[in-house]
């Protein structure tokens, strides 16, 4: 029974010493410091660099996602104007999936072979990427970066690190909630009362003909209103935009 107590008092120690790191990033009073112990604690795990990218709802551009980074600033300048965004493998894998994902050369073979020499010459070598699926319908990704070389010691550095690094993902998304709100809010699509009436009426399922007959105006009228609401909410119909509407809480569905 003695070995058992131990092993509990050991895995209990680990788990107070992890709370006790994390402690600062969630409790800090602002984003600046939140970041900030986040990428101290990075740090202090063995990664230099970091990044985190969160869309924080499936309607916001790729290119207006939460960023926030230790990288080099001219890296991610020269990443963005290129949109290298679009060939990186870190985004494809995390897009469709959850687990996490080693940096190896391999990785970047093809298209993305470039990019990865460039990245390297910053200091961005190797590095695991941790996926974000958030229960909001939140996506993006965390990652942990140095400039190791990406086999042998870094692999079995990854393998220790790796639990106490999905946990902190996993922290990090639920202490981002009021950050990715203060991000998104001025992306929000501002209706006028008549696209409101439009977009209720149409998560109804009610036509442009008993639209116009409830609104008392014609149907170019009303087609002008969802021609606009699509283009605000960046869709190609107007039920999507209905849809997106009632989840941002713009429109009561009724």
């Amino acid at each position: 029974m003695q070995p058992e107590r131990t092993d509990v008092s050991i895995q209990s120690l680990q788990s107070l010493k992890f709370i006790e790191q994390v402690s600062p990033m969630l409790s800090a009073p602002d984003e600046s410091t939140w970041f900030g112990a986040l990428a101290k604690l990075s740090e202090q795990w063995g990664f230099d660099k970091i990044l985190l990218g969160i869309l924080p709802r499936p309607t916001i551009r790729i290119e207006d996602a939460f960023i926030r980074s230790t990288y080099a600033p001219s890296w991610r300048d020269a990443y963005e104007k290129r949109g290298l965004v679009n060939i990186a493998p870190t985004v494809t894998h995390s897009v469709t999936r959850s687990a996490p994902l080693l940096w190896t050369p391999e990785l970047f073979a093809g298209p993305a072979q470039t990019m990865y020499e460039e990245a390297s010459a910053y200091g961005l070598r190797a590095g695991v990427t941790l996926p974000i699926h958030g229960p909001k319908q939140e996506w993006g990704m965390l990652c942990f970066v140095n400039d190791s070389n990406p086999a042998g010691d870094f692999c079995r550095h990854v393998d220790n690190v790796l639990p106490n690094l999905v946990l902190l993902r996993d922290l990090v998304l639920d202490s981002s909630q009021h950050h990715l709100t203060a991000h998104a809010q001025p992306l929000i699509p501002q209706l006028t009362p008549r696209e409101r009436e439009c977009l209720a009426w149409t998560a109804q399922g009610k036509s442009t003909w008993e639209i116009s007959h409830i609104l008392n105006c014609s149907e170019a009228v009303v087609n002008f209103h969802v021609k606009n609401i699509r283009a605000k909410f960046g869709v190609n119909s107007r039920r999507a935009a209905a849809v997106i509407a009632t989840q941002l809480g713009l429109i009561d569905p009724g």
